[in-house]
C-alpha cells in the first residue's frame, strides 16, 4: 500500500466561472469525501455561487462549509471529539495528527471555543499557508515521516473513509493499541501463526 500520488487544484483571483465550478468539486472529494447529493447542493447554493462569483477565496469556503450542517453531520456529531481532529486534520491539512500532543492542543481549542475556532486555527496556521497558499485546494501530502508507526498511521488514514474505521478512536489510537476498528466496532488485531515465523 502506497500514498497515491496527488495532484495540486490550484485557482487565481482570474479563474473563471468554469475553472471554479471545477474546483468546488475538488474541495468536496477533498472535504466531504464525496461529492454532495442534490438536496444538500441546495444547502450550499449561496456559498457556491459566492465562491464562482469571485467574493470568497477558498479558505473562507472551505471554514464556511466546515461550519454548514452537511460536514457537522458527517464528521462532528456521529463522532467522537478526537476523531473528528483526526479527520480536520486530513481535510484541511491533508495529513494525519503527529502525536498525542497536538491531538490534545485541539481538543482543547474544540472543547472552550468550538469546531469554527478549531477549523479557523488549521486553516489559518502557519503550516496551511506554507503548504497550501491561499489558492490551492488541500489534498493529502507525501510529508517526511518521524517513524515507521507514524508512516503506517498516515497511509491508514489516507485511505480511510467516514464511517469506514471506527467513530471513537483515531487511527493513531487504535494503531497503537494493536486494534482494528471498522465501522464503529473495534477487536484485537489477530496475528496468524505464519505471519510470527517470518
Amino acid at each position: 500500500m502506497t500514498l497515491q500520488t496527488v495532484k495540486k487544484v490550484t485557482v487565481n483571483q482570474q479563474a473563471s466561472a468554469e475553472e471554479r465550478a471545477l474546483l468546488i468539486k475538488q474541495i468536496y472529494q477533498q472535504i466531504l469525501e464525496r461529492q454532495p447529493y442534490i438536496a444538500e447542493r441546495r444547502q450550499l447554493a449561496d456559498l457556491e455561487a459566492s465562491f464562482i462569483k469571485g467574493k470568497i477565496g477558498v479558505r473562507h469556503f472551505l471554514k464556511t462549509l466546515a461550519l454548514c450542517p452537511l460536514y457537522l453531520e458527517r464528521f462532528y456529531e456521529n463522532s467522537s471529539n478526537l476523531k473528528f481532529i483526526e479527520n480536520a486534520f486530513k481535510h484541511f491539512l491533508g495529513r494525519s495528527p503527529q502525536n498525542e500532543d497536538e491531538i490534545r492542543i485541539y481538543d482543547q481549542l474544540l472543547l472552550r471555543q468550538g469546531v469554527g475556532a478549531m477549523i479557523s486555527a488549521l486553516v489559518d496556521s502557519e503550516e496551511y499557508r506554507h503548504a497550501f497558499g491561499s489558492f490551492t485546494v488541500p489534498h493529502w501530502r507525501k510529508d517526511k515521516y518521524d517513524s515507521p508507526s507514524a508512516y503506517l498511521e498516515n497511509q491508514l488514514l489516507e485511505k480511510e473513509h467516514a464511517g469506514q474505521r471506527g467513530w471513537v478512536l483515531p487511527t493513531i489510537y487504535w494503531h497503537e493499541l494493536h486494534l482494528d476498528c471498522y465501522a464503529g466496532h473495534c477487536s484485537p488485531v489477530r496475528v496468524s501463526f505464519s505471519r510470527l515465523r517470518s
